[in-house]
């Protein structure tokens, strides 16, 4: 039986202008560093960083950030479509003032740790972007995140 889950964390909002941000890979292997240590802390296989699937989550943090607002994927089927996934797709987005923290509150959400703890997944895309601007929904120097799942 194939399952699509969608969950949303809300940490902030505010009503505000499109803020300024910055993409790194160093931030994305921060948080597969830290997936992955949760995931082995929890006698769990680790899970691979997939290109195209990163490229999916990028593009839907930055829209978040265009739209300064958090929201999963309204189309993570068709974001699925050409990956090779069996049973579980998956997506927790967030935001939080450190990629620690952002992973925390992950940890700390029910419905976000079953996906993080679930041991069909077996890669993961990582779109997160420092935002800047004094003006975004989640506060100034913050990292907002995409993680898609499948396995």
């Amino acid at each position: 039986m194939t399952l699509i889950v969608t969950l949303t964390t809300i940490l902030t909002l505010s009503v505000a202008f499109a803020p300024a941000a910055r993409a790194g890979s160093g931030y994305r292997s921060k948080l597969l560093r830290m997936v992955n240590a949760t995931r082995s802390s929890h006698d769990l296989h680790r899970v691979r960083m997939d290109r195209s699937l990163t490229r999916d989550a990028l593009r839907h943090t930055r829209r978040m950030i265009d739209e300064n607002a958090i929201y999963d994927p309204l189309n993570l089927t068709r974001i699925l479509q050409d990956e090779p996934w069996d049973d579980v797709g998956a997506s927790v987005v967030g935001c939080a003032d450190s990629l620690r923290g952002l992973h925390r509150a992950f940890m700390h959400h029910a419905a976000h740790r079953v996906i993080l703890l679930n041991p069909q997944v077996r890669r993961i895309g990582i779109g997160v972007v420092k935002v800047d601007s004094s003006n975004a929904a989640c506060g100034r120097h913050w990292f907002w995140t995409t993680e898609l799942f499948y396995g």
